[in-house]
This record gives structure tokens, sequence and C-alpha cells, in this order.
């Protein structure tokens, strides 16, 4: 039987987020980037491949969280439009941009990373870490959208869940290494892992991540 997703996020999961990032407000070092392992990952990666060159270079993050991801990729230089739906994570982001003195270079955008408007070709790099699946049966699509916004040459660094994982209500939409391969077929893959951990006793999950370069004639 073919699952049926909600239509948007649950406000229990909601809940869960706002909760931590309010906690982060108050017990967090900000001037420090201590990323999940996923964004880790993903990162250091990246900085080999992305460099310090990066002036007048446009990156967009999608549910920014803690603001982590957002300031990184500001310190390697770029022009960064960081994007959430909470007001939790606006703030967090905000607070860790001006502890990282790099505020001039992150804009923070209180939004839904659905509805946010796309032009096709505007990002150097285009990051959306543990946040796609999510979007339910609007993941896959938002995906392609999100490659179809990043300009020839630039850059699609994407982390998320896959199984094992533990049961959700209602179960989000994972994408799979296969659906990732076919979307970036063509595309230059510095970067693609899976890997299982064992997150707490009984609790086993797997995770897939990419760092991949659009071809100069896309």
């Amino acid at each position: 039987m073919e699952k049926k997703y909600p239509t948007k996020i649950p406000d229990k999961y909601m809940q869960g987020w706002d909760n931590l990032y309010n906690k982060n407000l108050d017990e967090t070092k900000l001037d420090e980037l201590p990323p999940h392992f996923v964004h880790y990952a993903v990162l250091e990666f990246s900085f080999f491949i992305l460099g310090q060159e990066n002036t007048d270079k446009k990156a967009l993050e999608l549910a920014t969280g803690d603001g982590v991801d957002a300031c990184y990729l500001a310190q390697l230089g770029f022009d960064v439009t960081a994007l959430d739906i909470l007001s939790s994570s606006v703030d967090l982001t905000k607070r860790r941009a001006d502890a990282l003195n790099v505020s001039d270079k992150i804009t923070v955008i209180e939004g839904d990373m659905n509805k946010f408007a796309l032009k096709p070709k505007s990002y150097d790099v285009i990051s959306a870490v543990q946040c796609l699946q999510y979007l339910f049966d609007r993941a896959l699509p938002r995906m392609y959208e999100l490659l179809d916004a990043i300009k020839p040459g630039g850059y699609f660094l994407y982390g998320g869940n896959v199984k094992p994982h533990f049961k959700t209500d209602p179960p989000v939409r994972f994408i799979t290494l296969k659906e990732l391969r076919q979307a970036l077929k063509g595309w230059k893959i510095h970067s693609l892992a899976r890997e299982e951990r064992l997150v707490r006793p009984g609790d086993r999950r797997g995770y897939v991540w990419v760092v991949a370069q659009k071809p100069e004639n896309k």
C-alpha cells in the first residue's frame, strides 16, 4: 500500500525543534560550530572543494536550524541566505552570526522552505541537510527545484536519513541513494556516502549525504 504523507510538517515536529533552538539560545557557545556528524561530513568535504575565494558568490541554506552551516558558509566567503520557518531558529542564527562576526555575510529569513521562491541558476551553492525529508510528498520535487536553482558549476550539499530508522507518525519521506544518483546524473560527484549509526541503544539510523557539482552546460 502506498504511503500517504501529510501536506505539512506536523506541529509536534515543529515544537520539538523549537524547544531545541530555544534551549541552544541559553546553553550553546555561539562562537563555536559543533555540527551534527552528517553536517560535519558535508561541510568538511566542502571546505576543500569550495575553498576561500568566494567573494560575490551566493549560497542558500534551507532549514538553517542552529545556524551552524550558514555561518560556516559565510566564513568561507559566501553571501548566505539562511531560511527557517521557526523564529527561534532565526534568532539563534542571527546571534551566532554576530558572535562569529559574519552577520554582514548572512541574511536570515523566517519562511517556509517549500514555498520559498527559487529562480533558475541563481545560487552558487545550495545546502539542504536533514530537512527535505520533512516535506513528505514534496521532498523529491523540491530537490529537483533546488538543483535547477544552482548555477552551472555550482554545488549541491545534501544530507538526510534513509533506512534503518525508527518509525515516525507520520512517516518521513526518505530520499534514497538511488534517487540521489538519478537526480544527479551527469553531475560531478565529489562525495557520496551512506552510513549507519547507533544513536542510542535500540536506535540505529541510516544516513546519506552528497557533495555534487553541476555541469557547466546545464
